[in-house]
């Protein structure tokens, strides 16, 4: 036996049901999306490891916060040491 809700006929039957499958959806592809820009703008995860021999440093100029206000922005620098 199936779970009501679950195939397309029970949720005709349901439809308040349709908010419920709206918000886990779209709550799934925002976890999604947002691994999948810290997979690819993190200053902590470097895929071109083999090319670069210093892979942060092409961080050391860029703002890579998710939210700056327009202070921070200005203000905000790498924290990257020189050596």
């Amino acid at each position: 036996m199936k779970m009501q809700g679950t195939s397309l006929g029970s949720i005709k039957k349901n439809p308040a049901l349709l908010p419920l499958y709206f918000c886990i959806g779209l709550g799934g592809l925002g976890a999604f999306l947002y691994t999948l820009r810290l997979a690819t703008r993190s200053p902590d995860v470097s895929w071109l490891n083999k090319k670069e021999a210093e892979p942060w440093n092409y961080y050391k100029d860029k703002q890579y916060k998710f939210y700056a206000t327009k202070d921070e922005y200005s203000k905000s620098k790498s924290p990257a040491p020189e050596y």
